[in-house]
C-alpha cells in the first residue's frame, strides 16, 4: 500500500481541533479561479487561474516547497524537455500509476526525452486551474482544451495530477488519463504502470482526517455526498449537499453533479475551499485476455457555506481524442 493510502494513521495522531482561521488555510481568498456569476445549468467552460504564481504561496513552508517542486518539474521537464532535472527532482524509484507510462525515474526520463528541448517557461502548460497541498501530497489541476467530437469547435475539461513527495523529491504519481495501455507496454511486474490501489469500507474514514477541523469537515461533506450518490443517486446529492448556485465543469454533465461512484478511495486532499477526492477504477485489459488495468478518477469540489458549490473532473467526451498529458 502506498503512503498516499496510509496518510490516515499519521493524520489521526496529529489531528488538531483548531479554528480554520489559525491554520494557514483561510477561506478569505479562494484557491479556485474566480466564480462565474449566472453560469446557469449544464457544463461551464473550465477557467485558468488569473494569477497562477500566487497559488504557489503558502504559510506552511513545507507545503509551499512541495507545490513549487511539482510546478517546476512540470514546466521544466514535461513542458520544456530538460530531462536532466529529473535526477534532482525525482526519486530513482519513482512510482508511476499512469495506465500508459512505465514506472521508475529512468523510464520517466526516456519518455520525456521526446519533448523538444526549449527554454523553460515561467508558467506550466496547459494553464493552471489550481494547485493544492496537504501533508505529502500535491494536486495540480490544468485546463485542457480538446476538439469537439466531429471536429467543430472545442470543449474544456480538467487534467489532474497527484504527486506524493518524499525527502524533497517526487516519489509517486497518479493522473486523470483514462486511456488504455498499449499492447507493448510492460506489465507492472516488468516495470510498467503500477496498479492504482486504495481502501474500502471503514478504512476510508482515516482519509477524512485533517489538522484543520474545517478541512476535515469539508472532506466529510464530499465523502457523504459521494456515499449518498451511491445509495440514492444524484438527486439525493442535489437535495442535501448542493448549493443553489452550483457550477458544473464536467463536459458531459447536466446541471447537477455526477459523482464518480466507483472505488476504492485513494486519497482525499483539502486546502482552502477545495477538496479533491481520488478514487481507483479497474478495467478489462484491451490486449491481455483475463487481465485488468487500473486508472485514477478525480473529483474536485469548491465548498461554500457547507455546500458543494462547484465541481471539476477529468471526464472527456466520447468519440473524440483522450486527454494526453503525462507526468
Amino acid at each position: 500500500m502506498t503512503r498516499a493510502m496510509g496518510l490516515g494513521a499519521a493524520a489521526c495522531l496529529q489531528l488538531l481541533a483548531c479554528d480554520a482561521a489559525t491554520a494557514g488555510t483561510s477561506r478569505a481568498v479562494s484557491l479556485a479561479p474566480p466564480q462565474l456569476s449566472g453560469a446557469g445549468p449544464g457544463a461551464v467552460e473550465v477557467s485558468a487561474h488569473p494569477t497562477p504564481l500566487s497559488l504557489l504561496e503558502d504559510e506552511d513552508p513545507v507545503l509551499a516547497a512541495n507545490k513549487r517542486l511539482v510546478f517546476d518539474a512540470w514546466r521544466g521537464i514535461v513542458n520544456a524537455g530538460h530531462v536532466e532535472l529529473a535526477d534532482d527532482l525525482l526519486r530513482e524509484d519513482y512510482i508511476q500509476h499512469s495506465p500508459v507510462l512505465p514506472t521508475g525515474r529512468a523510464a520517466f526520463k526516456k519518455v520525456f526525452s521526446a519533448v523538444e528541448r526549449r527554454e523553460i517557461p515561467e508558467l506550466v502548460s496547459p494553464p493552471l486551474v489550481t494547485i493544492l497541498a496537504e501533508g505529502e501530497l500535491v494536486v495540480m489541476a490544468l485546463r485542457e482544451e480538446l476538439p469537439q467530437p466531429g471536429g467543430e469547435g472545442h470543449y474544456t475539461t480538467t487534467h489532474f495530477n497527484l504527486f506524493r513527495i518524499e525527502d524533497g523529491r517526487l516519489a509517486e504519481h497518479w493522473h486523470s488519463v483514462q486511456a488504455a495501455p498499449g499492447p507493448h507496454l510492460p506489465s507492472a511486474a516488468e516495470g510498467g504502470p503500477q496498479p492504482v490501489t486504495g481502501v474500502s469500507g471503514s478504512a476510508q474514514f482515516a482519509l477524512l482526517q485533517a489538522k484543520d477541523a474545517a478541512l476535515a469537515a469539508d472532506k466529510r461533506l464530499v465523502f457523504d455526498a459521494w456515499r449518498s450518490a451511491a445509495d440514492r443517486g444524484s438527486a439525493g446529492v442535489a437535495d442535501r449537499y448542493v448549493g443553489e448556485t452550483y457550477i458544473e465543469h464536467d463536459p458531459n454533465a447536466a446541471a447537477r453533479p455526477e459523482v464518480a461512484l466507483q472505488g476504492p478511495l485513494v486519497a482525499m486532499i483539502a486546502q482552502g475551499d477545495l477538496v479533491v477526492m481520488v478514487t481507483a477504477r479497474e478495467h478489462p485489459h484491451p490486449s491481455r485476455a483475463g487481465e485488468t488495468y487500473t486508472t485514477t478518477w478525480f473529483d474536485m469540489f469548491r465548498i461554500k457555506d457547507n455546500r458543494l458549490a462547484e465541481h471539476w473532473n477529468g471526464d472527456v467526451k466520447s468519440g473524440g481524442p483522450a486527454a494526453k498529458y503525462g507526468g
